[in-house]
């Protein structure tokens, strides 16, 4: 094996150690949330916000308290749309009680050509502890007009 082709494999699995051991710092830095994912799914104006959370157990809550949907117009991001768990429209599709996991979405009737995104704060709570997590959704672009 050449010396250049040893380089790039020791350099690979350095990449990966790295990386591995920064996303295990901040995965297991809450007694609470194991794991969260948000991304936006969009069809026509339909803008889809799609989530999940597992804890770290059994959870007393656990899910989404807040959603904040942002579009972009022009060079300005503003809120659009706050969906909050304790309005009943959005209560049992954010957060659910005594699970280990959740998952849902929340849709907006947006404009198919804007980009939007959405500021996701999950939550996880147990025998009178609890934490948060703030994770935003990639960019959804939106289609040429």
């Amino acid at each position: 094996m050449s010396k250049i082709n040893l380089r790039v494999i020791v350099l690979v699995i350095a990449l990966m150690l790295i990386l591995t051991t920064a996303a295990y710092a901040a995965v297991s830095a809450s007694a609470y949330i194991a794991a969260t994912s948000a991304w936006i799914t969009r069809d026509g104006d339909n803008v889809k916000v799609n989530f999940y959370i597992v804890g770290t157990n059994t959870m007393d809550k656990i899910g989404v308290k807040y959603i904040y949907l942002y579009e972009k117009n022009g060079n300005t991001w503003r809120v659009v749309e706050t969906f909050d768990y304790t309005d009943p429209l959005y209560a049992s599709a954010m957060m659910d009680t005594n699970s280990g996991a959740h998952s849902g979405h929340v849709t907006y009737t947006g404009d198919a050509t804007k980009n939007y995104f959405a500021d996701c704060r999950f939550y996880a709570e147990k025998d009178g502890g609890s934490d948060t997590f703030q994770q935003d959704t990639p960019t959804s672009y939106g289609t040429s007009p």
